[in-house]
């Protein structure tokens, strides 16, 4: 369990309180968390964990406003939040296994509400703590079960990764890693797009424009053309 001393001054007096994530980042910032229009919840991992048990066990260290699966909730020690190393702020998350089929598949999951046929992009940024230890080592971004960035263990340092899809009204995003002797890091998630609600309508702006034509050119028609009563 990670945790982090804080020094709060009170009357002269230096306090020492030893803080749990979830209460020691309540009021920190990542990079992520400055992206006007961010669809991602606690994209940094900043915003504290909940404890979770899928398939009988259990992980205390869970981010909050994610979903854990049954392999990432089998190894609480490849899986958590951590303070180090981070891209931004003070935490990021912490995520694969041993390589299958030793232990399951570790994914952790967000769904968010977007637009129907809205054009979404995004990005994170991870790389893989055993790099160059495993060649079967691999993380995988998809969304709605399709994967958009799949990538291996040559990831040794934080790099950014982009990605972009078209919007059905309700998307899953979903992180999925596996790797051995070490695990990857992932902070800093973001998708941007249309605001909810807001659908791009092609088809019905040009039927739209079609029919002005024809009023315009029926309204022409009758003037040049008057008919007598």
């Amino acid at each position: 369990m990670n945790i982090r001393a804080k020094i709060f001054a009170v009357g002269g007096l230096g306090l020492l309180f030893l803080l749990h994530p979830s209460v020691a980042s309540a009021n920190t910032a990542s990079i992520c968390d400055a992206i006007a229009g961010n669809f991602v919840l606690n994209c940094g991992f900043e915003a504290g964990t909940y404890s979770s048990t899928v398939g009988g066990s259990t992980n205390p260290n869970v981010p909050n406003d994610w979903v854990a699966n049954a392999g990432f909730d089998s190894n609480s020690s490849f899986n958590q939040v951590r303070s180090s190393p981070v891209n931004s702020g003070n935490f990021a998350l912490s995520i694969g296994n041993l390589d299958q089929p030793t232990n399951p598949l570790s994914s952790l999951s967000q769904t968010i509400t977007d637009s129907l046929g809205g054009a979404y992009s995004g990005s994170f940024y991870t790389f893989d703590g055993g790099h160059g230890g495993d060649a079967a080592a691999f993380l995988t971004f998809s969304v709605d079960g399709v994967p958009l960035v799949t990538l291996n263990d040559t990831a040794s340092s934080y790099a950014k990764y982009t990605f972009s899809f078209t919007g059905t009204g309700s998307d899953t995003l979903t992180f999925s890693a596996q790797t051995n002797p070490s695990e990857w890091f992932v902070d800093d998630v973001a998708v941007v797009g249309p605001a909810v609600g807001v659908t791009p309508e092609p088809v019905s702006m040009l039927l739209l424009g079609t029919g002005l034509l024809a009023v315009g050119f029926f309204a022409r028609k009758k003037l040049a053309h008057p008919t007598s009563c």
